[in-house]
């Protein structure tokens, strides 16, 4: 798939008759309420201070996207950098519902959160129907991280209007978000029956059901939620992980680089790349990098042991054993439970220069791991196997192996089943009686 096709060209453009340039990743904020068009017909609306992504520019037009894809003319946009000022000139001489709205929205989006849930609440306040305004201060308060209030203003917006798609998603993204996993697949359904066309609740139910383990049902859904809206990155990431755990690593490696492609800046997306790649095997240095990137982009790195486990990991096969045990190290302090960075730490002691000292602490941690109720991994058995074989007990070691040959053989990476067996056989080779 080519990225570069999906995402758009970078393109630059200068409006004379607003005399600003835009380019893709801008941020940009509606003048006035607007219709986003495709091909000559209206796909969706923008009102006034409604914040969009330039996602292309095409000569005086840029695509945006909400959920449905469609352009809008640049004379119809103000860069997001001076869209608060622009929607304050109307409080000099008095403002109206619109207006807050209008300045509220924008707020939320610089980050001053305070301010532009007041503003959107005194538009509530003064509109003549209030119900109009709900379901903007409902999604601020998503923004703001209140969810309980936000679901107690969608579930106003709801009454008010019972045939409001976005009030429906609204509410379910705010159910998702605190867990309420049933409630939110409820409303997401209820969006999609209220209209069928919209990629926004359709990639949220696709996550849902692949957290449930409904792998084929989540994928239709994505795959549905892709076509509707190419440029959403939380879809192109969750059909990403679909894909990764149908072993179909290129669609998914391809997936994760249309996601980091639209915004450089998600750690997920970077993380999930990297991933991917490290399953695949032929891009370990580029997986190293992802990892490094996400832990950069992660806004709290030291409470990630997952992203510093995976950087050990691939550090590991890069033969950078010296760092990988040290990453290997912090993830383990960082979650002192987790059992998978002890695996891969017992591996790299029991495998990488081994003595006494050395061997015991490799036998430490796979004790650790297999005294835990946790599912049995690869990595597991793996690393208990090459314990045995650093204790010159071949016998236990090729026992192990292949229960870890067994399980890899069925969940992959595939790319591991080779040289296991390989390995399986060298044991079997020395095989000394069970102790």
């Amino acid at each position: 798939m080519d990225v570069k096709a999906v995402v758009g060209s970078f393109l630059v453009c200068l409006n004379a008759s607003f005399a600003f340039a835009l380019e893709q990743g801008d941020l940009v904020a509606a003048r006035r309420d607007v219709s986003i068009v495709q091909n000559a017909k209206s796909v969706d609306q923008a009102g006034a201070g409604q914040v969009l992504k330039v996602l292309e520019v095409n000569g005086s037009k840029i695509l945006v996207s909400r959920g449905r894809p469609g352009w809008l003319a640049i004379g119809d946009v103000v860069k997001l950098d001076a869209a608060e000022a622009f929607f304050s000139k109307p409080f000099k001489t008095g403002a109206n519902a619109r207006d807050y709205l209008s300045r509220g929205t924008v707020r939320m989006s610089l980050g001053k959160h305070a301010e532009g849930i007041a503003d959107l609440k005194k538009a509530v306040k003064i509109a003549n129907s209030p119900g109009d305004y709900l379901e903007p201060l409902a999604y601020a308060q998503i923004t703001a991280q209140d969810q309980p209030a936000a679901i107690v203003t969608f579930t106003r917006a709801i009454q008010d209007d019972p045939k409001s798609a976005p009030a429906w998603m609204g509410r379910g993204l705010a159910y998702y978000q605190v867990g309420q996993n049933q409630n939110a697949m409820d409303d997401f359904s209820k969006a999609i029956e209220l209209d069928p066309k919209h990629a926004f609740p359709r990639k949220y139910i696709g996550a849902l059901l692949h957290d449930l383990g409904k792998i084929d049902s989540a994928r239709k859904q994505l795959d549905l939620a892709v076509k509707l809206d190419p440029h959403d990155g939380f879809a192109r990431k969750a059909r990403g992980r679909v894909l990764y755990d149908q072993a179909d690593y290129e669609s998914a490696l391809d997936e994760f680089s249309i996601a980091v492609t639209l915004d450089a800046g998600d750690g997920e997306a970077v993380a999930g790349r990297g991933v991917v790649r490290l399953a695949i095997g032929s891009e370990l240095a580029a997986a190293e990098t992802d990892f490094k990137t996400a832990i950069e982009l992660e806004q709290y790195p030291e409470e990630n042991a997952y992203l510093w486990n995976n950087l050990g990991q691939v550090q590991t096969e890069l033969r950078k054993f010296d760092d990988a045990e040290r990453n290997l190290n912090r993830a383990i302090e960082l979650d002192p439970k987790m059992n998978e960075p002890r695996s891969h730490r017992a591996y790299l002691l029991a495998t990488h220069s081994p003595d006494t000292a050395r061997i015991a602490a490799a036998k430490a941690d796979v004790q650790s791991v297999f005294a835990s109720r946790e599912t049995r991994t690869y990595w597991d058995y793996r690393a208990l196997a090459a314990v045995n074989a650093a204790m010159d007990d071949y016998t236990r070691a090729a026992k192990h192996l292949a229960l870890g040959e067994a399980i890899v053989r069925s969940t992959g990476p595939v790319r591991f089943v080779e040289p296991t067996i390989v390995l399986r056989k060298s044991y079997e080779q020395r095989l000394t009686p069970v102790r």
